[in-house]
């Protein structure tokens, strides 16, 4: 079940958990329909509370599901376990240049994603922002009222996501980048995108193994120095 079904599951939830808290405050005596509309507000909120933490358990599955090796079929299933365990693996890439005392760690197939900038009324801090996938769309999540918003692409190239142990790097024809990890900021991953902030810019990466980048961002983060 996509996030979009889940937080409309909670806000009808809300409503109709609220309303069937003022119905309980009238008097039944009052008016033989108030006491029909409380046992169905009770009824449909009872329901929409169902839904909606049976989606949050179907989302945690699913993001759980995403994460194993047996599920990336793009990933070598050694690396992953690799990584599971808390280590880096040390991967071979014929088309980058290692500096000096650079190791190169991971590299998937992925795409870079675009979007079209915010109009003046919707521009905010960035850091509010969360960008999700789901169902096929893009989403931004407005934090911290977990508002939804569109998230329209502007442009979308296929290329390769490389980490090491000194850069991200994205290997495309088209609108590609390498970024030192020290200058990197605001980075959130989900179950298909890798986001994060450079300066006032912001790279958003789309890739199967998306949970893998993670933990090694997380692995090379944690180190002394990098």
């Amino acid at each position: 079940m996509s996030r979009p079904e889940r937080i409309t599951h909670l806000a009808a939830a809300l409503v109709f958990s609220v309303l069937a808290l003022i119905t309980s405050i009238i008097p039944i005596d009052i008016d033989f329909r108030w006491s029909v509309f409380r046992v169905l507000s009770l009824a449909v909120s009872g329901l929409a509370w169902l839904l909606f933490f049976r989606s949050r358990y179907l989302e945690k599955k699913e993001n759980a599901n995403a994460c194993r090796p047996d599920q990336l079929p793009s990933f070598p299933e050694g690396q992953a376990r690799l990584i599971d365990s808390g280590r880096l693996p040390n991967r071979y890439h014929p088309r980058v240049d290692l500096h000096e005392f650079e190791i190169c760690h991971f590299y998937v197939p992925a795409s870079r994603v675009i979007f079209a900038p915010l109009t003046d009324s919707k521009k905010m801090d960035p850091s509010r922002l969360a960008v999700r996938y789901s169902g096929g769309n893009y989403y931004y999540i407005v934090r911290p009222q977990e508002i939804l918003m569109p998230a329209e692409i502007d442009d979308k190239n296929e290329g390769e996501l490389i980490i090491t142990s000194q850069r991200i790097i994205f290997l495309a024809s088209e609108n590609a980048f390498e970024v030192p990890l020290q200058r990197v900021t605001l980075l959130d991953c989900s179950a298909h995108l890798i986001d994060f902030q450079v300066r006032q810019r912001r790279y958003t990466i789309q890739t199967e193994a998306a949970c893998y980048a993670e933990k090694v961002l997380m692995l090379l983060f944690q180190r002394p120095t990098l």
